[in-house]
């Protein structure tokens, strides 16, 4: 009996704490993470381009997105962009569109100028309602959701165009851009993540993840503590 009064009456309660420590710090991890390096899914398509004459698919699979891969920036693919490489992509518009200053309207309008141009105006054509009523200006952001998937974009809208891939509309866009005495200038990109932010967020995560280690640790070292109590105090008796 003697023995037992050696030992220490809090321990279990003890253990018993450390334990809710571990488990809340494990368990915690993924909440902490994304409350300091951001979450939830980044969003946005932007618009299309008049070609629902025809209907051609150029691509089947889409750069960026939900695949946990970078979120898609204009103003950066833009600024990367191959303006020859668009003229070229350009040429499956070509059986629809003109693109040289005063050329003819053909089954789609002529898209000399066409960027920060109003949507539905240039004169002869006949568009449909839907984009008609649509309204605005043909941004680079507009006429790079509209490229993606005019459909999409513009329900009811004469063209159907898929341009699913990031790159390839860039260009396109930069090709379309230079198609202007005076080409408007490309979005600015999107600031990147200040690297100290994103090292002092992975310091937090590294000291979490080590206060979790030793706490572990002070579990295992005080279980065995225990049982060598028991032991020493079962060959006392």
């Amino acid at each position: 009996m003697q023995a037992d009064d050696n030992k220490d009456p809090l321990l279990s309660n003890k253990i018993a704490a450390a334990a809710l420590t571990v488990l809340l710090l494990i368990f915690g991890l993924p909440h902490i993470a994304g409350a300091i390096l951001g979450g939830g899914h980044h969003g946005g398509e932007d618009d299309e381009l008049h070609l629902a004459y025809c209907c051609v698919d150029l691509e089947t699979t889409a750069t960026g997105g939900d695949n946990g891969e970078k979120a898609f920036d204009l103003g950066t693919a833009l600024a990367n962009a191959n303006v020859a490489g668009g003229e070229r992509r350009a040429a499956i518009c070509k059986s629809c569109h003109t693109f040289e200053e005063g050329g003819a309207n053909g089954t789609g309008p002529n898209l000399y100028n066409i960027v920060n141009r109003t949507v539905g105006t240039v004169p002869g054509f006949n568009y449909s309602s839907a984009l008609a009523n649509d309204g605005g200006v043909w941004s680079y952001e507009r006429l790079d959701a509209y490229l993606k998937n005019s459909q999409e974009y513009i329900p009811g809208t004469a063209m159907v165009q898929r341009f699913p891939k990031d790159d390839q509309r860039a260009d396109l866009l930069a090709y379309l851009g230079s198609m202007s005495p005076n080409p408007a200038p490309y979005p600015e990109p999107v600031a990147p993540v200040i690297e100290a932010e994103v090292e002092s967020a992975e310091e937090i995560l590294e000291d979490t993840e080590n206060a979790a280690e030793d706490t572990a640790a002070a579990i295992e070292e005080a279980v065995e503590d225990d049982a060598v109590s028991d032991a020493v105090n079962g060959d006392d008796n």
